[in-house]
């Protein structure tokens, strides 16, 4: 990444695979140089060469980390965009059988960590008075679930979204969350192809009848961080192919098919 480059910079955390490298690759193309800030340097820096950006080794549960990786990025100039993308999945178990160590390192990545890379790459913003933020909830943060620890950290998400939205407003930052539905990542992918979720069973309540692409994702988050969003902030969009609306149709014999033409 070139250092004169006067494109702007956006910088996303978990930008090596799923949402994240689609946001990276769609930020590309809309102009912007990208850093990529993963805790898995190899698939981050093969992304950061489709997009000609720089990829930073991280950890999100290791405050010194961030704060190195924030370094680093200043280096490169202020940052103008952030997406605050990574997090610690977790698997559907009842909460009787939750992992105390998995607990707290999921709290540490997604809660804390989040809100560390919101501080510490939003420096330059607050010093520029100038920014946009987005951060990654989730659906499940609206209702009940099976993930036990990963639920209420993207609950707590769209609560720190607010917060920020308006402690940070008056600099001219920006601050939206993004809550994505059931996406097609290849880590859902991966974890359709061991049986611990059914796409099918998720489709069946989507409105739309289909699951989600991280590209659609992307398109939604991207969006935000450009000037055509210069009067969002604090705004939580859900990107679910309809799960939220459906929920009580699942009462009512489920989402209607099509009728049939006459």
């Amino acid at each position: 990444m070139e250092k004169h480059d006067r494109k702007p910079l956006a910088v996303v955390t978990g930008g090596a695979g799923g949402i994240g490298a689609a946001t990276a690759r769609r930020l590309h193309a809309e102009g912007w140089r990208v850093a990529i800030l993963d805790r898995d340097i190899e698939p981050a820096r093969a992304v950061a060469a489709e997009v000609d950006g720089l990829a930073i080794e991280v950890d999100l549960a290791d405050p010194a980390s961030i704060a190195a990786a924030a370094a680093r990025v200043e280096s490169e100039g202020a940052v103008q965009g952030l997406v605050a993308c990574a997090a610690h999945l977790e698997n559907p178990h009842p909460p009787h059988r939750q992992d105390l160590a998995e607990f707290d390192s999921i709290v540490a990545t997604n809660l804390r960590g989040t809100f560390l890379t919101l501080t510490e790459l939003g420096r330059s913003m607050l010093r520029e008075k100038a920014g946009a933020i987005v951060t990654i909830g989730s659906i499940t943060a609206f209702n009940s679930s099976p993930l036990v620890a990963y639920s209420p950290t993207k609950a707590a998400i769209l609560s720190m979204t607010r917060n920020f939205a308006v402690a940070w407003g008056r600099y001219g930052i920006r601050v939206n969350c993004v809550c994505p539905g059931p996406t097609r990542t290849p880590a859902a992918e991966a974890s359709y192809a061991r049986g611990e979720r059914d796409p099918e069973k998720m489709r069946r309540q989507t409105a739309l009848g289909r699951l989600v692409r991280p590209e659609e994702v992307a398109d939604a988050i991207v969006w935000l961080l450009s000037d055509r969003a210069s009067a969002i902030t604090g705004a939580i969009v859900p990107v679910d192919a309809g799960v939220l609306v459906s929920q009580l149709w699942n009462l009512y014999d489920g989402v209607p098919s099509p009728e049939p033409s006459a």
